[in-house]
């Protein structure tokens, strides 16, 4: 195998049965990883767009798996005997404590299937991220180029859907 780009309409792709022999063969491979490289792209920003529905969906209770309590610097500097004037014990609630904000089940359940969509997006990403490294390690010049013209495509298309949404970081 060659380690360097070729102009050739003969190229294997992926598999053995991805043969291109003729130079109609090259123009179909060129526009099927054209559009892999594209999709490609766009899953990218579904993903940005999911994760920022994840995290506006992310159950914060104080007694949440996912959420840690959190101390005050006096909290835990205090000895465990002391008596402050911080409220009730969190760990032994009494009458007059708050009461802690629960979040209905249905929250739950949104949060746990959007994650879960976004982990199989994730996956998805990654799938077709390697299926066009490899397409551009056939070394084929053309590949080449399909996979540069699709990328640039995908963005394209993709970026306004990107300004749509609010960044992760800004939930």
């Amino acid at each position: 195998m060659q380690m360097y780009f070729i102009f050739s309409d003969h190229v294997t792709l992926l598999f053995d049965f991805w043969m291109v022999q003729t130079l109609a063969g090259l123009v179909v491979s060129f526009v099927v990883v054209l559009l892999l490289t594209v999709l490609y792209e766009i899953s990218k920003v579904w993903k940005s767009n999911l994760l920022t529905r994840v995290l506006q969906t992310l159950p914060l209770t104080p007694d949440s798996a996912l959420c840690p309590p959190l101390m005050s610097d006096t909290e835990a500097n205090t000895p465990a005997g002391s008596d402050t004037s911080l409220g009730p014990d969190p760990l032994f609630p009494g009458e007059d404590s708050a009461p802690s904000v629960q979040f209905p089940p249905s929250s739950t359940y949104r949060w746990w299937l959007l994650h879960s969509s976004l982990a199989l997006l994730h996956t998805a990403q990654v799938f077709l991220g390697y299926v066009v490294m490899l397409c551009v390690m056939s070394y084929n010049a053309a590949i080449f180029i399909a996979v540069v013209l699709g990328s640039a495509l995908g963005y394209y298309m993709a970026f306004p859907l990107l300004a749509k949404y609010p960044k992760p970081h800004s939930v």
